[in-house]
């Protein structure tokens, strides 16, 4: 048992122990798309990510990222007041777009009150050379996680579920990852 009373190291608790405070994962709706939604790859998306690219916490992309990290701290700080806070780019794939953009979203995130890091959700065949360079350099400067969407190590499951990669890009997008000593946590459906 670990000292927050779960029998696993959650998240929470490891948050706790590195920032000394509790820290609250903000999702944003940037408004990019997804190469397995827009005909890159496929247009049905993969069959787990709802209509709004598994981004429905989010306000949407109607609003900007400070807009959205706003409301958003509005509602921690009812519940904790002297929380920070870690946007998390959720909705679709938060690396499908060209650099620059990219850059100038993680960094409003980033410039908002109270953030202590980012979290980046992505797929791993979205992550071109520039893309890792970008996120190298965001890492020098914050705490930073890219979020993988693995789902199943089975081949034939990931067909199944529309995934668009096989296992190896995932393994490759994470020692990609490593090599630049960022952080990943796998999205693994559990059943």
């Amino acid at each position: 048992m670990y000292p927050d009373g779960k029998p696993y190291y959650s998240l929470n608790y490891y948050l706790k122990q590195k920032f000394g405070t509790k820290v609250a994962k903000l999702p944003i709706d940037a408004g990019f798309s997804c190469p397995n939604r827009d005909g890159t790859i496929s247009t049905g998306g993969c069959t787990f990510c709802s209509p709004r690219g598994s981004g429905d916490f989010t306000q949407g992309s109607n609003y900007s990222i400070s807009e959205q990290l706003e409301y958003g701290k509005d509602l921690i700080f009812k519940k904790w007041p002297q929380a920070s806070f870690m946007p998390y780019f959720q909705a679709y794939t938060n690396t499908y777009a060209p650099v620059a953009l990219l850059q100038q979203h993680y960094e409003e995130a980033l410039s908002f009150p109270h953030v202590v890091g980012l979290s980046i959700a992505t797929r791993p065949d979205c992550l071109g050379e520039d893309i890792i360079v970008l996120l190298a350099q965001l890492q020098q400067k914050t705490t930073l996680w890219v979020e993988l969407g693995l789902q199943t190590s089975n081949e034939e499951t990931a067909k199944k579920i529309n995934r668009g990669y096989p296992t190896s890009v995932f393994e490759q997008g994470v020692f990609a990852l490593h090599n630049k000593g960022i952080e990943v946590i796998a999205h693994v459906i559990l059943g």
